[in-house]
C-alpha cells in the first residue's frame, strides 16, 4: 500500500469511468461522491470536448470536478468555471498534419475547444461521432473542410483525431505524423490517432492541476485504460489500470482494478483512496 493519502483522483471517461454502453453506473457515482465527501479533489481527463464533459458532470451532479479535456490541451478548474490551461497546435505543425491526413483520405476532425472542423474521408463517419458522447444533448459547432479549419485558426486548434479501417495504412500514417516536429501522436482506440501539441498530454494537465492545488504526485491517483492515459498513469503516485486496459496502459500502472463493466473505478477508489484516508484518520486520532 502507498504511504501518502490520495488528495486528487484523475480519471479517464471512456473505457474507465463509463461502462461499455457509455453509462455512469450507480456504483461508480457513489464512489465519486464518497471521495468528494472525504475531501478528495476529482478531475475528468478525457479526449472529449470540454462542453461534452461539462454536460456529463452537470447531469451526474458533480459540478466541482475539474475538466481536463482534449487530452489535456484545454482545461477548466471546475465544471462551470473558466480555463486554466489552453494549448493549441502551432500553425506550421497543424498545416503539415492536415496535409498528411488529407492525402491518406482518412476522416478526421480538428478540435478547437467546443468547435470542430470535419474533413470527409474515404468512408463515412456521422457528425455526432466527432462532437458528443452525450446522445446528442451537447451540440458543438460543426464546420467543414478547409473553410471550417480557416475559421478555427484564430481560436487555435487543440487536437486532431483521425479514424481508419486499414491497420497497415494507419501505421504508415502514424510514422509519417510522428516525424513532424511539434507533434505528439497517441491513440484512444486501436483504429484511431490523436494528434497533440508536443509535450501536451493528460499527465501534464494532471500535474498542472495538482500544482495549483498544492498536491504532490505521490498523493495523486490516476485511472485509465488506453495509450493516451499512459502519461497520467506514469505521473501519478497511485496509478491504476483497468482490467480492460491496453498493454501500454497496464505497463505504466502500479495497480490493477476490475473492468469498466464491473465498477472498476469504484473498486479502486475504495481500495486505494478511501481505505487509505480512513487509515490516516485513525492514525491521527
Amino acid at each position: 500500500m502507498h504511504d501518502k493519502p490520495v488528495s486528487l483522483i484523475a480519471m479517464d471517461m471512456d473505457g474507465t469511468l463509463l461502462d461499455s454502453r457509455q453509462r455512469l453506473t450507480p456504483g461508480n457515482l457513489a464512489a465519486l461522491r464518497k471521495a468528494q465527501a472525504a475531501g478528495i479533489h476529482l478531475a475528468i481527463c478525457s479526449g472529449r470536448l470540454p462542453g461534452d464533459v461539462a454536460m456529463f458532470l452537470d447531469e451526474a451532479g458533480l459540478p466541482d470536478c475539474a475538466i481536463l479535456s482534449l487530452n489535456g490541451a484545454y482545461c477548466l478548474k471546475r465544471c462551470m468555471e473558466g480555463e486554466f490551461f489552453n494549448h493549441p497546435l502551432e500553425n506550421a505543425t497543424l498545416e503539415a498534419a492536415v496535409a498528411i491526413l488529407r492525402r491518406a483520405r482518412f476522416p478526421f476532425g480538428c478540435f478547437a475547444q467546443n468547435r470542430l472542423a470535419i474533413f470527409k474521408g474515404d468512408f463515412q463517419v456521422d457528425d455526432d461521432f466527432w462532437g458528443t458522447y452525450t446522445c446528442g444533448r451537447f451540440a458543438p459547432q460543426y464546420l467543414y473542410g478547409m473553410a471550417g479549419l480557416d475559421a478555427l485558426r484564430a481560436q487555435g486548434v487543440n487536437k486532431l483525431l483521425c479514424m481508419a479501417r486499414d491497420e497497415e495504412k494507419l501505421e504508415r500514417v502514424r510514422q509519417a505524423l510522428s516525424a513532424l516536429p511539434g507533434l505528439d501522436v497517441t491513440s484512444s482506440w486501436s483504429m484511431n490517432l490523436e494528434l497533440m501539441p508536443v509535450g501536451v498530454n493528460k499527465g501534464m494537465a494532471v500535474a498542472a492541476l495538482a500544482q495549483r492545488l498544492g498536491i504532490g504526485p505521490e498523493s495523486v491517483m490516476a485511472l485509465g485504460d488506453y495509450d493516451n492515459d499512459v502519461s497520467m498513469l506514469s505521473y501519478a503516485g497511485v496509478s491504476v489500470a483497468m482490467a480492460n486496459a491496453s498493454e501500454r496502459a497496464r505497463a505504466a500502472a502500479r495497480y490493477r482494478t476490475l473492468s469498466n463493466d464491473e465498477d472498476g473505478v469504484a473498486h479502486a477508489i475504495q481500495r486505494y483512496a478511501l481505505a487509505q484516508a480512513l487509515d490516516c484518520q485513525g492514525m491521527e486520532k
